[in-house]
């Protein structure tokens, strides 16, 4: 008997606690395809295109080792600058470190990346994303690059 009672009770406490788990979903997976998407924009050196994933408010935030920016106008400004000329943005590329989702509609992703060009790296590290569905899509709201 005091088995039985042990577990309907584990039952009902795993019920209850999946009714307050967060919904799953195909969030995580929808991100992972659009940052391919983003990455495979500027490895064919579209920087327009990879900027669509951003999220283009005045809102949104770029965070890196020289501070913050705020403004999709004012980072697409800085990426036109950085890379005058497309054959310089080289090939980005990136491994995983931790994804989840956060809320319904906001999936945190944090990976490892490097940008190489003729063999040689140019830049990299870690970033963080904080991506928000949208208007039916997922963007990047917020980065921080380091």
């Amino acid at each position: 008997m005091r088995t039985i009672t042990l577990t309907i009770l584990a039952m009902a406490t795993a019920t209850i606690l999946s009714a307050f788990t967060m919904p799953k979903g195909d969030a995580v997976q929808e991100v992972k395809q659009a940052l391919e998407g983003q990455i495979s924009a500027w490895n064919k050196g579209d920087l327009e295109t990879a900027m669509t994933f951003y999220w283009n408010s005045p809102e949104m935030l770029w965070i890196s080792k020289n501070g913050t920016d705020k403004g999709y106008q004012e980072v697409y400004d800085m990426f036109l600058q950085d890379f005058k000329d497309r054959s310089k943005m080289g090939v980005y590329s990136y491994e995983p470190l931790h994804i989840e989702q956060v809320s319904k509609e906001a999936v945190y992703f944090v990976f490892r990346w490097k940008i190489e060009l003729d063999g040689k790296r140019l830049m990299g590290g870690v970033s963080s994303q904080v991506w928000k569905k949208l208007d039916g899509r997922w963007v990047i709201t917020s980065e921080h690059a380091s």
